[in-house]
């Protein structure tokens, strides 16, 4: 091709862009309103604070997790949503903790930092053993410890070298970050999933063998540093729950034990969990509710949020920071009266930490079903797993009705942008929804996708599904998963923010003249 041919080539594309962008309308009245509505009266903090601390944690299948569905249920009634209800899914029993203690008996007495794995039982009193380092990191170390490991605290993680900390705990995107965040990355093939069922799953093959062999219990370390500790397990299925106890310890508790080991000590240490299975119902819930459209059957813009946590904080930022911005959104767009076009949904999921149980249980039920996967390495997993990739897809009658799924779930920090997940006529109207948020930051747009959240779900059925960029605060540096995740750590004016941004999305969204643009459906590889 010569010059002039790719000037006139290059020229096209852009002005097709351009035409894209041009006709994309933007009320701004409206706008100014959500921000009013949303900066002068906004209720995202006493949402955020009831879910911490007066619900605290909801792991999926407890009772304050549907103590927490009951309650957003019942708000948004308050605020006048229609269609509120409890959509149900399979999934286990719930499990609490109601107190730990966890001594070093030998070879000096000392309190350690713990907490028990989730959906590991209790002690029931002081367990007192010795303790064996037994680094298993597969299947195939099962062999070296047999016959070893009976009546022990067996500790199973290998001790990390040591690493000078970065001191980068708080963080905001700056122009070369979000630059980086939109630099397209052509290096999008792969199976993803893969190491995510290999992780989830050990957690089943790994208790089984200690199980079997008799141990007393199971001494992890935890992955964090600093004291930081983290304590998701994943063995919930019914019938397959741990039999033994187990406890994560700080890291650097961790260490020590093993150091004293090494050096030819004895090491015993004692444990005391009080924990309780709930299993009365085996099911768990997602909230739904909704601002209905016109017409008899409109179609449907969605804006989601887990509304489940782990348990060791209050789930501040994972998730409830997010679920009080998708709360807060709708009720603002209530409170200016709008009426819109298309129907404007909530659903606040549960079961997201384990693998996106609630969210995947609504596509099924309302959007779109597929094979289930009979592979046996795929037995302790969730159904997005077993029917991730399967094909055909079988498309429901509300399908052809769904225009769009807004999610939020990477911490309290504010809204930077929008991940367009290769949808590159989205990513065009998102330039243009995103103008009259330029002041408050929030201006950058990438065709690159994102994971680890339920928009994912809608995304790898053939819907448009997105997850908004947002600044990174201190939450993958110490709040994620640990105990610091409490509300004293999310960032009330950024969820101000990220709530008005989220009302116009959802606005826009359900008055434009067409559904969301999408891309070509998946289709099995030949």
């Amino acid at each position: 091709m010569n010059n002039l041919m790719k000037t006139v080539a290059i020229g096209a594309v852009m002005a097709f862009s351009f035409a894209v962008e041009a006709e994309e309308k933007v009320d701004l009245d409206i706008v100014s309103k959500i921000r009013t509505e949303g900066f002068a009266n906004s209720q995202v903090k006493s949402i955020l604070q009831h879910l911490t601390d007066d619900i605290g944690p909801r792991l999926t299948g407890t009772p304050a997790m549907l103590e927490a569905n009951n309650w957003t249920k019942e708000k948004l009634e308050e605020w006048g949503l229609k269609n509120a209800k409890l959509e149900g899914f399979e999934f286990g029993p719930g499990w609490t903790m109601e107190g730990v203690r966890v001594f070093m008996t030998e070879p000096r007495k000392t309190q350690l930092y713990a907490m028990p794995i989730s959906w590991h039982p209790g002690t029931e009193g002081v367990l007192e053993a010795e303790v064996i380092y037994a680094p298993i990191r597969s299947k195939k170390d099962f062999e070296k410890y047999k016959g070893k490991l009976e009546g022990k605290l067996v500790m199973v993680d290998r001790v990390r070298d040591q690493r000078e900390p970065t001191n980068k705990v708080f963080r905001r995107h700056d122009k070369k970050g979000l630059a980086k965040i939109q630099k397209f990355d052509t290096d999008i093939g792969g199976n993803e999933i893969d190491g995510w069922v290999s992780y989830k799953s050990f957690f089943y093959e790994l208790g089984m063998f200690l199980e079997a062999e008799g141990a007393a219990g199971i001494i992890r370390r935890s992955p964090r540093t600093g004291m930081l500790i983290e304590a998701s397990g994943y063995r919930h299925l019914e019938g397959l729950t741990a039999k033994i106890p187990g406890v994560r310890l700080a890291a650097e508790h961790y260490a020590r034990a093993v150091r004293l080991l090494d050096e030819g000590e004895e090491v015993k240490m004692s444990l005391d969990v009080d924990a309780t299975f709930h299993t009365g119902d085996m099911n768990s819930y997602s909230t739904i509710a909704e601002i209905p459209g016109k017409g008899r059957k409109p179609e449907v813009v969605l804006a989601g949020a887990h509304l489940d946590s782990w348990f060791v904080g209050d789930g501040a930022v994972d998730n409830g920071a997010g679920v009080a911005v998708v709360m807060e959104a709708v009720r603002i767009l209530k409170a200016i009266g709008v009426e819109p076009k298309r129907t404007i949904r909530v659903g606040l999921w549960g079961g997201e930490e384990q693998g996106y149980y609630g969210s995947q249980q609504y596509v099924m039920d309302h959007l779109a079903s597929r094979p289930e996967n009979t592979d046996e390495r795929l037995k302790y997993m969730a159904p997005y797993e077993k029917h991730y990739r399967q094909f055909p897809i079988t498309k429901k009658p509300e399908f052809d009705k769904f225009s769009a799924y807004f999610n939020l779930d990477n911490g309290s920090g504010k809204i930077r942008g929008v991940y367009a997940e290769g949808n590159s006529a989205a990513a065009s109207v998102f330039k243009k929804w995103l103008k009259p948020f330029h002041d408050l930051g929030a201006n950058t747009v990438t065709l690159n996708s994102t994971g680890g959240t339920d928009h994912e779900v809608f995304d790898d059925i053939g819907l448009p599904g997105f997850q908004f960029i947002q600044d990174p605060l201190d939450y993958g540096s110490r709040l994620h998963h640990s105990q610091l995740d409490v509300f004293d750590h999310a960032y009330i004016e950024d969820l101000k923010q990220a709530s008005v941004i989220m009302a116009s999305f959802l606005y826009n969204a359900a008055m434009r003249d067409e559904k969301m643009p999408r891309k070509p459906m998946p289709q099995a590889e030949k």
